[in-house]
C-alpha cells in the first residue's frame, strides 16, 4: 500500500530554498569551500612558508593550516606559524615570511580583526 503523498518527506535537508538564507541557514556541504575567495590563496602563502621542513611539529601545523575552516582560523595561526620559524629558521626570517602572509590579509578580515595600517606585523608575537 502507497503512502498519500501529505506522507512523504518534503523537507530534505540538502535542498536549499532562497528563504534559507535570510535564516542563516548554511549553504549545501557542495558549495561551502567557495565561502571565502582568499582563503585558499592565504592557506597555501602560510603552507609554503613551511616548505621543506619536516617534523611532526610541522606536519601538526600543516594539517591545522589545512583544515582550518575560515578567514578568522587563519588569522589566529599566524601566531603559531611564527612561533615555529621562528625556531626552525631564525626570528628574521620569521618576521618576514609573517610580513607577507599578513599582507594577504589585507581586506579579508573582519573589522575586529583587522590590524593597524602602520603597524600590521605588530599584531603577532
Amino acid at each position: 500500500m502507497a503512502l498519500p503523498p501529505t506522507f512523504m518527506r518534503w523537507n530534505k535537508p540538502n535542498v536549499c530554498t532562497p528563504i534559507d538564507d535570510p535564516l542563516g541557514r548554511d549553504k549545501p556541504a557542495s558549495t561551502a569551500w567557495v565561502r571565502h575567495q582568499g582563503l585558499e590563496r592565504i592557506r597555501q602563502a602560510m603552507l609554503t612558508s613551511l616548505a621543506g621542513d619536516t617534523g611532526c611539529e610541522v606536519a601538526r601545523m600543516n594539517i591545522r593550516l589545512r583544515y582550518a575552516a575560515d578567514i578568522e582560523a587563519l588569522w589566529y595561526l599566524r601566531n603559531d606559524l611564527f612561533s615555529m620559524l621562528s625556531v626552525l629558521r631564525g626570528e628574521a626570517t620569521a618576521h618576514s615570511a609573517l610580513e607577507q602572509v599578513t599582507a594577504l590579509f589585507q581586506g579579508q578580515l573582519p573589522t575586529s580583526l583587522r590590524p593597524p595600517l602602520a603597524r600590521t606585523l605588530h599584531a603577532a608575537p
